[in-house]
């Protein structure tokens, strides 16, 4: 019974944690949606994604409570139920997780497909031109693959705005666009980096985290899943008591006809 308790005890440490996991992801989904409401993309659905955040938190939480509920009043049906969930995340998770690493490569040339997609930035969407601008300002980077897919009207987004930028190199000259200035040999300076390279490099960080935190949740799953069955193996053993026997006596030992036993005199032996 002691074996028992202590495993009910880390049983439920361990899904009371989850809980909490689980209650942080829907407060991270809710600064993100907070943070983000504004940006529109046609490329990134953010609804969806807010959608599936929150559908994991509330899942991890219920499942996480249900499971530390039947671990502490030894209830069968809420740990099956618990043991069920957990296989299937764990196989839902290994179900995403494989494919993502093995055509990873593949996501990668769809996403740059994508972004030439929206080239010359000069004619593309309002959205996507406030999209780029905005990639310009915070990585001050000029243009996705080169400052010409703005074609002649280079948005002030690609200025280099400080003197630390001139020092380290950062900036490049072009002419203006305007005959005036193009005349009298004038030219600004915009960023040489491009912002394509360096959106691939935080979106692969980002697959990277992805694929760790989904295999890691399905080992975690399966983890939860193995010791509720142990659990459950634990919890019928202390079920099954041992049978009682009972003996029924002779008949002729309840008989009042029977007779006594025979008793023989003791005496002590004189001494010689």
């Amino acid at each position: 019974m002691a074996k028992l308790s202590c495993f009910k005890g880390i049983f439920i440490f361990f899904n009371l944690l989850f809980a909490v996991v689980g209650v942080l992801i829907i407060g991270l989904g809710l600064i993100g949606h907070l943070a983000y409401h504004e940006q529109i993309s046609e490329f990134e659905n953010q609804s969806a994604v807010f959608t599936i955040i929150y559908l994991v938190g509330g899942v991890t939480v219920m499942v996480s409570l249900l499971g530390a509920y039947g671990a502490h009043k030894d209830k069968k049906v809420p740990l099956i139920i618990f043991l069920t969930v957990c296989l299937v995340v764990f196989l839902g998770l290994l179900r995403l997780a494989v494919p993502s690493a093995i055509y990873r490569p593949e996501v990668n040339q769809a996403l740059e497909a994508r972004f030439r997609s929206m080239l010359p930035l000069n004619r593309a969407s309002p959205d996507h031109q406030l999209l780029a601008e905005n990639f310009q300002e915070s990585f001050k980077c000029c243009g996705m693959f080169s400052y010409s897919d703005w074609g002649q009207k280079i948005p002030d987004s690609c200025l280099c705005q400080f003197q630390q930028d001139e020092i380290r190199g950062d900036c490049q000259s072009v002419q203006y666009d305007s005959l005036i200035f193009s005349a009298y040999g004038l030219q600004k300076r915009i960023y040489k980096q491009t912002c394509f390279p360096i959106i691939m490099y935080y979106l692969t960080k980002m697959m990277d985290i992805s694929l760790g935190v989904l295999f890691g949740f399905s080992a975690l799953a399966l983890l939860g899943a193995v010791m509720s069955a142990v659990l459950l193996c634990q919890l019928r053993r202390s079920i099954v008591q041992v049978p009682m026997v009972f003996s029924v006596s002779s008949p002729d030992k309840f008989n009042i006809y029977s007779k006594p036993p025979k008793y023989s005199e003791l005496y002590n032996e004189p001494d010689h």
